[in-house]
């Protein structure tokens, strides 16, 4: 994972997702007259994070194993205010005509048993190198800041703890994602309500 051929193209895809990303956001800033995007964070998955997760699937830990299996070794995390904004930012992204959508992944309409939510959307990139044309693989994913504070925290309690522990706090974990659901869905209505009394007075 440290050839440099390899973060080359991987590093590539960042900055060429980040750049399709910025745009999407001014137009839907300039559409709506708001702020959307609140950040863009991105990754590189580390061989001990793909090692892992091949280790999970049951296969075998090699490089060509990796790039078949893990399509997660780039990753890009949306966040943004409002729940109806992720997909406004999917929808933008599944137009792109370079963008080919593999697999979209909706934890929002349907979260994992965790509690977790977001939008994740599969997506292959062409990236021209040497004069050859190759498929470079990412998983974007589109959330609400509450969503993502809610992630943070799981991640934080669950992470590499030990099974007693995590099952103790799962239960409370669940219970706050949707409470966090409901947060999302009310601050969605008063946005909503404020714009159409704006809508008058304007």
């Amino acid at each position: 994972m440290e050839n440099p051929d390899f973060l080359l193209r991987k590093n590539w895809v960042i900055s060429y997702l980040e750049w399709k990303l910025k745009f999407i956001d001014m137009e839907l800033s300039t559409e709506y007259n708001r702020t959307v995007t609140q950040k863009v964070e991105s990754r590189i998955k580390s061989a001990e994070s793909i090692t892992r997760k091949l280790q999970r699937k049951g296969c075998e830990v090699t490089f060509d194993k990796a790039l078949e299996k893990c399509s997660d070794i780039v990753g890009i995390r949306v966040v943004c205010l409002y729940s109806d904004d992720v997909y406004k930012i999917a929808d933008l992204l599944k137009q792109q005509k370079d963008l080919e959508l593999i697999k979209e992944k909706d934890y929002i309409k349907n979260p994992k048993k965790s509690g977790y939510q977001s939008l994740h959307l599969i997506v292959e990139v062409p990236f021209t190198y040497k004069r050859t044309v190759e498929k470079q693989r990412a998983e974007i994913q589109i959330r609400t800041v509450a969503m993502d504070f809610w992630a943070g925290v799981d991640n934080q309690i669950c992470y590499k703890k030990r099974e007693e522990e995590v099952k103790r706090a799962e239960g409370e974990l669940k219970q706050y994602s949707d409470v966090i659901a409901q947060m999302d869905k009310q601050m969605l209505e008063l946005r909503k309500k404020v714009e159409k009394i704006r809508s008058f007075t304007g």
